[in-house]
């Protein structure tokens, strides 16, 4: 069965760096946006995820380690093979999001197309996640709603 996910722009920043949320190095990320595509699932952007995900990547502050992945060429790449890159409409905005906790209401838009989409969210922002299951979005939408080992472990 096809999974679609959508990859919190941190989850890209730490493919391409090759690193946890600790910073040490850890190839995790990396290698679950390789099996993501590899094993035929869907990565979902809207405009917003996509150019704030571009944006990160071409930061030099997220500029990849000398061995590691380029993320933004395999992205591209996966968008140039049909079912692996799915692009949605930028999605409406739902009542419930107000009551998101203002340390996460900077990743609303993420939010937005994941309860839009009903597709797997992937985040290393812990805050995010919690914030999500205390105020109930993510019963309420019935969200799925995980870390990047997570989604490893299900791939």
């Amino acid at each position: 069965m096809t999974q679609q996910f959508i990859l919190d722009e941190n989850v890209a920043i730490l493919a391409q760096m090759e690193t946890n949320a600790s910073g040490e190095h850890d190839p995790g990320c990396a290698n679950l946006v390789r099996r993501i595509i590899d094993i035929c699932h869907t990565i979902v952007f809207d405009p917003e995820l996509y150019q704030r995900t571009l944006s990160q990547l071409n930061s030099q502050a997220h500029q990849m380690r000398e061995s590691g992945p380029a993320m933004i060429r395999v992205l591209m790449g996966a968008s140039q093979r049909p079912g692996k890159v799915e692009f949605k409409e930028t999605p409406p905005s739902f009542p419930e999001e107000l009551n998101i906790p203002q340390g996460s209401q900077d990743d609303v838009y993420v939010v937005r197309l994941v309860v839009a989409t009903g597709a797997t969210l992937v985040t290393a922002d812990d805050a995010l996640r919690n914030d999500l299951d205390a105020c109930g979005v993510q019963a309420q939408y019935d969200l799925s709603v995980i870390s990047p080992e997570e989604a490893l472990d299900r791939l």
